[in-house]
């Protein structure tokens, strides 16, 4: 009987001793994402499934996020790596609004993964034609933005700030300022239940695109002195392409807006072989970048490492650097 029990136990160690190096060779990582529904949510798995083809020792966890929360989230250890926008990035770096505190931990992976877009949505039939007109008429107004600590709100409030309106007075009058998910957006868009569907998404951003078939949309132009003053918060002029979505009235021609650039940051934690190996993936696999979603179409890695006044992790300076797109 000692025999055989000596035998199972020998195999038993054997096995964990093979799972060992396996084990540590695994490359566990959470990527702090954006809303369900939302495009980086989305985005963010196509990349997992990309860099798991490519290694399957990676192990990446991806989870609801917001562009503002991110970086708070990453600075605090919650998370190794997230989706950030730049004007967020730097703030949280410099410790400037919307934060309170610097987050020296930030660290640049990599930039440069297409546009995402300010879209200011209304119904075809809507009466006002412009943005300035939504907050000029004066009846009942209900405008819907994903919750705070996502851009969308930040942007939003900052919109209300420039035509010197606030929630309480759009409530004031009888309205609503509604702060849900994306897939609760687009159903209460399709019930006709709100006004204005304020996203920031990279177009042509799936949620707007089940919105406006399920409910024809027009996407409101930024005037000129609207795009002025949030380029001074970092933001930068844009337009939403023509031909960007079927189901929008005013597709044949491009729709003034602003626009951020989609990043890759990570804690400065995160260990370097890991994001070494993470970037190097991508930077070798460019068209496979490409063919996640079409914002990323027009990726270049020569964007991929530059971010002023934001550090890179030395994980992802060293394959940059590899890959001769450093000195």
């Amino acid at each position: 009987m000692r025999r055989p029990i000596l035998i199972l136990l020998a195999l038993a160690f054997a096995l964990v001793a093979a799972a060992g190096p396996l084990a540590a060779q695994q490359k566990d990582l959470t990527w702090t994402a954006g809303q369900v529904g939302g495009g980086w949510y989305t985005q963010a798995g196509g990349f997992v499934e990309l860099i798991k083809s490519k290694d399957p020792r990676f192990n990446i966890k991806v989870v609801p996020g917001a562009g503002i929360q991110n970086m708070s989230k990453l600075q605090q250890g919650e998370t190794e790596i997230a989706w950030g926008l730049p004007p967020f990035i730097v703030a949280s770096y410099m410790g400037q609004d919307p934060y309170k505190d610097k987050h020296p931990d930030m660290r640049l992976v990599m930039n440069g993964l297409g546009l995402v877009h300010i879209q200011f949505c209304v119904p075809a039939d809507y009466p006002a034609k412009s943005i300035r007109e939504v907050f000029e008429r004066k009846g009942p107004l209900t405008i819907g933005t994903t919750p705070p600590g996502g851009s969308d709100e930040w942007v939003m409030r900052k919109v209300f700030e420039f035509y010197k309106t606030t929630y309480a007075d759009v409530r004031g009058r009888g309205g609503k300022v509604v702060l849900v998910s994306y897939t609760d957006l687009v159903t209460q868009y399709r019930d006709r239940n709100m006004d204005v569907l304020f996203a920031n998404l990279a177009v042509p951003g799936a949620a707007l695109q089940e919105a406006s078939l399920a409910r024809k949309m027009r996407i409101l132009p930024m005037d000129a002195d609207l795009i002025k003053f949030l380029e001074g918060f970092g933001l930068a002029k844009g337009v939403v392409p023509r031909g960007s979505y079927k189901d929008v009235v005013n597709n044949d021609v491009d729709i003034p807006t602003i626009t951020m650039a989609n990043t890759i940051v990570a804690n400065a934690k995160t260990p370097p072989d890991t994001v070494y190996e993470f970037t190097k993936i991508l930077v070798g696999n460019v068209d496979g970048i490409r063919k996640v979603h079409p914002a990323f179409k027009d990726f270049d890695p020569k964007d991929a490492p530059k971010l002023a006044n934001v550090p890179l992790h030395p994980g992802a300076e060293r394959a940059y650097k590899e890959a001769g797109l450093l000195k």
